[in-house]
């Protein structure tokens, strides 16, 4: 990222021509993304090019910023780059090296910052969707200020809306629900549901898709719309059932004079003497007769020499009985699938409804309304005019990627620029897309090759006619048609490891990747390399498991996880022979140059690293994990738990063992037997014995913090606290766990965002989604990098193990049914329920083999993701189970296809694998480096390690005008009175305030002036009275100082008098050089008639501003006056009156300590 730039090769340079659209096919390793950042510079570089007209989308957020940081980079440098160097990297790009082009190329850093929003737009598809649809809510007819929802909010919202569904008590709806979570379970119908969520287009709208459903889903099956048992019926009928055949069967059973022969005829007598409907009912005999129970015929040798054609007979009567039983399946499955439809679209209305409700979109939202509102042309002339922008460049990464809605959008996008006005004029717009057929591995969004290929024929078709439409025209522009260019030359992977993936795609052919032509072959670096095939690890049904304890996990998996840690471990071993990197200056291998690769996110991953772990390997932790599952996040949650219900055995049981108490299972054994029926905690809080007694202390003081601490706080006082949590966690289960923890404290943080502070509305908002925890791609460190083969996309490590390619490939994922549209060329998707082997007839057996050869073809590609990851040396690896142990690998399978690569020579011996095959070689040895010591830690000082105490806390400030209780008046005044007496209290108060600042000869003016605009309803004598009254305090002789221009107002004062926080504030306050003046102004309804009345409380208060103010101006006198505004009168506070009262207030008022609740 600093900004280098290296000079183009070959087709890269004629990639980035800025004159015309180029399509990209560009293999694993190829410079890509330095291709596509050259690109963007050579556009800035343009005359009279704006960089505001440049859009780039791309397809993860770290690509986007890896692309901005990049084009950046490169623009700051060239800023203050000499002329020399510039010319150079300007002609690294093709691009002029003219003195116009550089001094627009030393601009550009500015001009880019000038663009609206701050720089370039380069956007994942769904961050520009969002940017269109927050600047246009209304023509997207969506609410002002709507956002995405995250995936926690997607869970709990569904939950709700499911919850309100049922709550509604529609019997069809109900019903539906209830037949799904019969058949598959209760976590398979939200699942459903929320399939039918995004298909808003197929129940609303013309032609939409409304109840009753029975018809549609009939004529979506291709079955008659009245079809029912009676249809079925007619299959056996003679007009439909080959009944010729069935009778030369018969002839040929008669004649068998055996027992199985004359079974056969009087079965097949008697089924040809019903009716269609009785046929049916009996129709099963045909499996103990003429055919065997899987409906294949039998065979029957003596009915074969009796009658020659009675095999071809049989086979007749097995496809007729086949096609009675898709009958029946058809029907049965249209029964099943109209009221799950129901279902889905009266939970999909639920849904969009609450989604408007809350404010929210999800990601299928932002893309099909921002497609839709490019795609309505009017309403796509008005957003440009808004923005006051459009975009004469647009550039797509990872094309391959993109799937037909997203495409829809950049269609959109560029609808004008080949043909009509958006075509006239001298200005060249073009597009540009990257990507390459064989990583299209993300196929659960739509993505294919089918789809790169068909966006490159439209626009291909969509610049040849605009360029034969402007050549026909005298003068008209001149369009050049779309370059297609490859590329082929990895400058990431050698040529030992390339030729290999050549032979791979090969042995799987091009047509196994999805490929309409043979891939070009991959030219590569000729530095030593190395890829190796380990012997696959195999477990049969009858080995002992004794030594392994996570009997959770499968053993070969146990085993496999074990041998791979074994293996990269002496690869680090500095007394060992290491493994030699040769790419740059040969060197031995580190931790952060090995990757390994998993097909899919399940328990192996962490189980390596786990091993990893174990074996001293540092290790960065799996790159997505759900955060429920971490141990160190079940522990803090156990905690958590508890805090909320203390009495759940189970649950003080886990806390107990975990490392945040410490206890062993044998501790808790010894500890926790009791009586039946006497609960743990009870238990252990009876318990004499000193080790329980401490455990007891610690326990309860989580419950006390319990009822005051928000769960973040809770966390993290167990964490850092006395608890000393997060150690103990590090400490038995491994640096990993500190993601997962860092990852539940922002989830805590997250729920306080949204929600009221509840331990129970934490512990139930936790446990209703599965937030999910991903480490960034670079954050691995010198680590061990542990991931599934799509979170590696776009990575590269030195040293790369495939872990498990052993595995059986997936079958088809979700299906969908198309639905043809009248009258157009469209069609709708229709979505499918999970449906067994039975289930799927007819047209769903159509869509499920081309499902499950969508899904071959990405377990292909999948496997060139994996393969290209690899820049030196590549190994290949696998564990079977007992039931796989047997027959090897599967014929699919990554390992089985691959093997033959290596020869049919036996395998080298390995102290690890037992034998190991490998093509090419390994660089040669070089020593360890002596002078690094891996792993060694610094010798930490005492604090770094002790626990952080309890917090301290320091006593409550204490607030001179809150001491004592406010008196009211005594007697009471009338209720007309008071409110009189109140109201004039105030108006002097405020006249006190004010006018002290206006000259003593404008007083009175000023003073009648504010009294007629705050009292107008006061009558001219009561306003002469309050003003005198006021004037008379303003001029009193001992205290006329204190009202001058040299005193000071409503002044704050803060001091610690005998360990005791004092703050409040004064109204008057004058200091001079040997005296400090307080006076403080009352508003009691009833003022006192003597020094004496003056309540207590209203002397602690005086007297603590006294205390205060003698620390503040040590050394200087003080006194004290009040000032009751009512009246008004001046009391003079003697200073031996107030010393009686400075020692009672400075009683330290503490704050309340936590109280033993549980």
């Amino acid at each position: 990222m600093s900004g280098t730039v290296y000079e183009l090769q070959d087709k890269q340079r004629l990639a980035v021509d800025p004159q015309g659209s180029v399509w990209l096919s560009a293999s694993a390793g190829t410079g890509k993304t330095q291709v596509l950042s050259a690109r963007v510079l050579r556009l800035l570089l343009e005359p009279g090019a704006d960089p505001a007209q440049v859009l780039c989308l791309t397809f993860t957020k770290a690509g986007a910023a890896e692309m901005a940081v990049r084009v950046n980079a490169v623009l700051a440098r060239w800023v203050r780059l000499k002329s020399t160097d510039l010319a150079r990297e300007l002609g690294y790009l093709g691009a002029p090296i003219d003195p116009a082009t550089q001094a627009r190329a030393r601009s550009l850093f500015a001009r880019v910052l000038d663009c609206p929003g701050g720089g370039l737009r380069i956007d994942t598809i769904h961050a520009f969707a969002q940017y269109l649809l927050a600047a246009f809510p209304g023509e997207a007819g969506i609410l002002p200020g709507s956002r995405p929802m995250e995936e926690r909010e997607r869970d709990l919202l569904s939950r709700e809306v499911l919850s309100d569904l049922l709550a509604e008590g529609d019997a069809h709806v109900t019903g539906a629900i209830a037949e799904m979570s019969k058949r598959k379970g209760p976590d398979a119908v939200r699942g459903w549901l929320m399939r039918c969520a995004p298909h808003m287009d197929l129940w609303e709208g013309p032609g939409s898709w409304q109840p009753p459903m029975a018809p549609r889903v009939h004529r979506l099956l291709g079955i008659p719309a009245d079809a029912d048992e009676a249809w079925v019926a007619e299959a056996c009928s003679d007009d439909e059932f080959p009944t010729a055949a069935l009778r030369g069967c018969l002839a040929a059973t008669r004649e068998w004079s055996a027992k199985t022969g004359q079974k056969a005829a009087d079965f097949i007598e008697g089924w040809l003497a019903e009716d269609p409907e009785a046929r049916l009912l009996r129709i099963d005999g045909f499996l103990d007769t003429l055919l065997k129970k899987d409906g294949s015929p039998r065979k029957m040798g003596g009915a074969e020499k009796a009658d020659p054609s009675f095999p071809d007979n049989q086979q007749r009567i097995a496809e007729a009985i086949g096609a009675v039983r898709e009958r029946e399946a058809l029907v049965d499955l249209a029964a099943f699938l109209a009221p799950q439809l129901e279902a889905g679209r009266a939970f999909s209305l639920a849904w969009q409804e609450a989604k408007e409700r809350e404010g929210l979109v999800d990601f299928d939202d932002l893309i099909a309304r921002a497609a839709t509102l490019l795609s309505d042309s009017t309403m796509a002339d008005w957003i440009r005019y808004k923005l006051d922008r459009s975009f004469d460049h647009i550039l797509v990464d990872e094309a391959q990627d993109t799937n037909e809605a997203q495409w829809n959008i950049v269609k959109a996008l560029t609808d004008d620029y080949f043909d009509g006005s958006g075509a006239q004029g001298d200005a060249i717009r073009t597009i540009f897309a990257v990507g390459d057929y064989k990583q299209a591995i993300f196929g659960f969004q739509g993505t294919s090759p089918e789809n790169f290929r068909e966006a490159r024929d439209y626009f291909d078709a969509k610049i040849s006619g605009a360029a034969e439409a402007a050549g026909s025209i005298r003068g008209g522009p001149r369009i050049r048609p779309l370059e297609k260019y490859g590329l082929g030359r990895s400058y990431r992977t050698n040529q030992e490891v390339l030729g290999f993936v050549d032979r791979a795609i090969d042995a799987v052919g091009f047509g196994g990747f999805g490929l309409d032509t043979p891939a070009e072959p991959h030219t590569g670096s000729g530095e030593p390399g190395v890829v190796g095939l380990w012997q696959v690890v195999r477990v049969a049904e009858d080995e002992d498991e004794e030594d392994e304890h996570e009997g959770w996990l499968a053993r070969h998996d146990r085993l496999l996880a074990d041998r791979i840690a074994q293996q990269v471990a002496a690869w680090l071993d500095p007394a060992g022979e290491g493994f030699t990197l040769s790419k740059g200056a040969r060197r031995r291998a580190t931790a952060g140059d090995v990757m390994i690769l998993v097909q899919k996110r399940r328990e192996l991953a962490s189980l390596i690293v786990a091993r990893l772990y174990r074996h001293g390997v540092p290790v960065a932790g799996v790159d997505r994990l759900r955060l429920g599952n971490p141990l160190a996040v079940k522990d803090l949650m156990a905690a958590l738990r508890f805090a909320a219900q203390p009495l759940d055995d189970l649950t003080l049981a886990s806390l107990l063992v975990s490392p945040l108490v410490g206890w062993s299972q044998e501790e808790l054994l010894a500890h926790g037997y009791r009586a039946k029926g006497k609960r743990l905690w009870e238990h252990l809080r009876e318990s004499d014995d000193p080790f329980v007694a401490g455990t007891v202390a610690s326990l309860r003081e989580i419950l006390r913090r319990a009822d005051y601490d928000s769960p973040q706080q809770l966390l993290h006082w167990m964490l850092i606290g006395p608890m000393d949590g997060r150690r103990r966690l590090v400490a038995r289960l491994g640096r990993e766990a500190n993601d997962p923890v860092d990852e539940l404290l922002n989830a805590a943080n997250a729920y306080a965002s949204a929600h009221t502070a509840s331990l129970q509305g934490f512990i139930r908002w936790f446990d209703a989604g599965d937030g999910e925890l991903k480490r960034e791609a670079g954050e691995g460190g010198d680590q061990v990098r542990v991931m599934t083969v799509h979170g590696s996309k776009g990575l590269e490590a030195p040293i790369v193990i495939l872990a498990d390619a052993a595995i059986r490939p997936d079958g088809a994922g979700d299906l969908v049914l198309r639905e043809d549209l009248p009258g157009t060329e469209t069609h709708r998707e229709i979505p499918l329920p999970s449906l067994g082997k039975d289930e799927k007839v007819g047209p769903v057996a159509q869509a499920d083999e081309a499902e499950a050869a969508k899904a071959m073809q990405e377990h292909w590609r999948l496997l060139y993701v994996a393969l290209t990851r690899a820049q030196e040396a590549l190994f290949i690896t696998g564990s079977l189970g007992p039931r796989d142990a047997r027959n090897g690998p599967h014929e699919d399978s990554w390992y089985a296809r691959l093997k033959p690569l290596f020869g049919e020579e036996e395998g080298l011996a390995d102290d690890i694998w037992g034998a190991r095959w490998e093509i090419g070689e390994r660089a040669q040895s070089v020593s360890a480096r002596t002078e690094k010591v891996a792993g060694l830690e610094p010798d930490l000082p005492a604090w770094a390690t002790t626990p952080i105490g309890p917090e301290p806390r320091p006593p409550r400030p204490l607030a001179p005008s809150g001491l004592g209780e406010v008196e009211g008046s005594d007697p009471p005044l009338p209720p007309g009175q008071a409110s009189e007496a109140a109201r004039r209290g105030t108006l002097i108060h405020a006249l006190l305030e004010r006018l002290p600042q206006v000259a003593p000869e404008e007083r009175s003016e000023r003073a009648r002036a504010w009294l007629v605009r705050q009292a107008p309803d006061l009558g001219e004598a009561e306003c002469e009275e309050m003003l005198d009254r006021a004037i008379e305090v303003l001029t009193h002789p001992g205290f006329a100082a204190v009202f001058g221009p040299e005193a000071l107002a409503e002044v704050p004062l803060a001091a610690t008098v005998e360990g005791q926080v004092v703050m409040g504030s004064a109204d008057r306050l004058l200091v001079t050089p040997d005296k400090v003046t307080v006076v403080d102004f009352k508003t009691a309804r009833r003022p006192p008639q003597s020094l004496d009345a003056i309540p207590d409380s209203t002397m602690k208060q005086m007297a603590a501003y006294v205390a205060a103010l003698e620390i503040i101006y040590a050394g200087r006198k003080v006194e004290a006056a009040i000032l009751y505004t009512q009246t008004p009168q001046l009391f003079a506070l003697p200073a031996a009156r107030l010393a009686a009262y400075k020692s009672a207030f400075a009683e330290t008022q503490e704050s309340f300590a936590l109280p033993p609740v549980e």
